[in-house]
């Protein structure tokens, strides 16, 4: 079968149909995104421990302040995951965007990305905030593209402040 048809749906969700498979989903992410952080001189972190906390705070990333949009195959799988947190009445953070590599390539990410910024602006938004390792660059030519402009970190940052010195911060204008 063609990767191309693994992709049956990319839809936002109100809640994690799956919560094992989410957590799954997590830990790839996690374990992606941790080597680019690590790389870039940043500590050394557990991703059991990141998931633990994303599940922990995952009514942040859903209805009614919160997105996630969930892209599944047609066996019902995972592939990918974006998700975005009200910051501000006006603002949102976008945070955990990852695709599995069987379908890196096939315009999901893209799609992910496009989706959160155009539900960003139907929560009202007037910016999107991010933030990536230093090191990860696939984000931040995405970012860069996209017209995301480099700032300093922002207050409602979710990580720790030690870790500012490894983050690249950036905002969109809608």
């Amino acid at each position: 079968m063609e990767a191309v048809l693994m992709i049956s749906d990319v839809s936002f969700v109100s809640e994690v149909p799956d919560l094992t498979a989410f957590e799954g989903l997590l830990l790839d992410y996690y374990s992606v995104v941790l080597r680019a952080f690590e790389a870039g001189g940043g500590p050394v972190l557990a991703p059991d421990d990141l998931v633990r906390s994303s599940i922990e705070h995952l009514d942040e990333m859903l209805p009614p302040d919160g997105r996630l949009a969930l892209a599944r195959g047609h066996a019902g799988q995972l592939l990918g995951c974006g998700a975005m947190r009200r910051i501000r009445k006006d603002a949102v953070e976008m945070k955990r965007m990852f695709v599995r590599p069987e379908v890196q390539g096939l315009g999901l990410g893209r799609r992910l990305f496009e989706m959160r910024v155009e539900e960003a602006k139907n929560m009202g938004c007037r910016a999107i905030y991010v933030d990536t390792a230093k090191g990860n660059r696939s984000m931040l030519s995405m970012y860069e593209k996209h017209g995301f402009q480099y700032i300093p970190r922002y207050p409602e940052n979710g990580n720790p402040p030690e870790f500012e010195p490894y983050l690249v911060f950036m905002k969109y204008d809608l």
